[in-house]
């Protein structure tokens, strides 16, 4: 079970850094928008949305009548209303929330691998499309933080994609696209950095000591070195699902 807490209060110290450090979030969120088949939508609903990294994507290109974004930080809301007003701001755990309408979109970039239960979630998203709707989801596949995998001997990806894909054969029509994010840092603090101003708990049961940080620092620099820098590897998997079921007929009888 992931500690929903900790993943809060992790989110909640880094809300004032994680725009300057989350690019690889940014890059996820524009290319989550270039996979939609369609850019006009009368009703949105965004998972996730923190500071609004994907917010000001859907604000530049797509077009809507009514928004919502969700997200299991509070403070987030103040950063949607300086992107998107009016906006409905839906707080708390996206698997404990219960969804009362029905959305023409339902978008999440870099999110839901912090759910227990991934599958579970994304059919009940799918559940609250309307018809002809659209689940977009951008998550991590098993490649995603590699170097810090190898590195502190942890797996900092909090579930397998393996079942996910399984798990989508059961939708209609279902595009995924995954791919392969290489960054680069000047060495491995900056990547420590990285991951903490971002929020990412891939190291939460790893104590830094000053003798572990500087093996660490050895250690990564010898197998990730790319000339003057080191490498940090970022796996998306986007998933586009669209809900091929049709409005209910009414049969008017004499």
């Amino acid at each position: 079970m992931i500690d929903k807490s900790l993943v809060k209060r992790r989110f909640q110290r880094s809300l004032k850094t994680y725009d300057d450090y989350a690019f690889a979030q940014k890059k996820t969120a524009e290319k989550l928008i270039n996979l939609l088949p369609e850019k006009n939508f009368s009703s949105v609903l965004e998972i996730g949305c923190a500071t609004g990294i994907l917010t000001k994507e859907i604000k530049k290109n797509i077009v809507f009548n009514e928004f919502t974004a969700n997200d299991i930080v509070e403070e987030s809301k103040k950063y949607i209303d300086k992107i998107i007003m009016p906006n409905t701001f839906l707080s708390g755990d996206i698997e404990e929330i219960k969804l009362n309408k029905k959305y023409d979109l339902i978008i999440s970039n870099a999110c839901l691998q912090w759910c227990d239960n991934i599958e579970n979630v994304i059919s009940k998203l799918f559940e609250a499309l309307t018809p002809n709707g659209i689940l977009a989801v951008s998550v991590f596949g098993d490649e995603n933080l590699k170097e810090i995998k190898t590195v502190f001997k942890i797996t900092p990806l909090l579930y397998s994609i393996q079942p996910l894909y399984n798990s989508l054969s059961k939708f209609q029509d279902c595009t995924v696209e995954e791919e392969i994010l290489t960054f680069y840092f000047n060495n491995p603090i900056e990547v420590l950095k990285h991951l903490k101003f971002t929020g990412v708990n891939a190291l939460n049961n790893v104590k830094l000591t000053k003798t572990k940080l500087q093996n660490y620092c050895s250690e990564y620099q010898k197998l990730y070195n790319n000339g003057s820098k080191v490498t940090l590897t970022y796996n998306p998997v986007y998933i586009i699902l669209k809900s091929s079921r049709q409005a209910p007929k009414f049969i008017l009888h004499d």
